[in-house]
């Protein structure tokens, strides 16, 4: 789990394609065709892909990360921008932040998880000094 929530800015609420197509994305982690998006997608058409990822591209969400060969067509790769902790701050206040992750801390089980938590709020606290 990446807990870089980067900085706070203000981004456009997705549609419902565009969030479909950001969270497949996000999940595998590498730069994607149309193509390989289509393959992990549910039910959107290529066009639909084509169309949503020239309108993300517009918006600076993603990026053309390199050129990939699929079958015998050269074709794009994308890879997102921002990540999904900075899209999902950029619409929850401060106050909320912190409340979640006081809930985080309280609730998980996962030792490894409050370890890389301490380490961060080390580096922050070096930093503020």
């Amino acid at each position: 789990m990446n807990l870089d929530g980067g900085t706070y800015m203000k981004y456009i609420q997705f549609t419902k394609k565009e969030n479909e197509i950001m969270d497949i994305l996000w999940k595998h982690d590498i730069a994607m065709s149309a193509n390989d998006i289509k393959l992990a997608s549910k039910d959107l058409s290529i066009n639909t892909i084509q169309q949503t990822l020239q309108k993300l591209l517009e918006i600076k969400y993603i990026k053309v990360a390199g050129i990939g060969q699929n079958k015998k067509a050269i074709t794009r790769l994308y890879r997102p921008v921002i990540s999904e902790a900075q899209y999902v701050n950029s619409f929850i206040g401060e106050d909320t932040r912190a409340k979640i992750s006081a809930y985080f801390v309280e609730h998980t089980n996962d030792l490894e998880m409050i370890e890389q938590l301490k380490n961060l709020i080390q580096e922050k606290e070096k930093e503020l000094k």
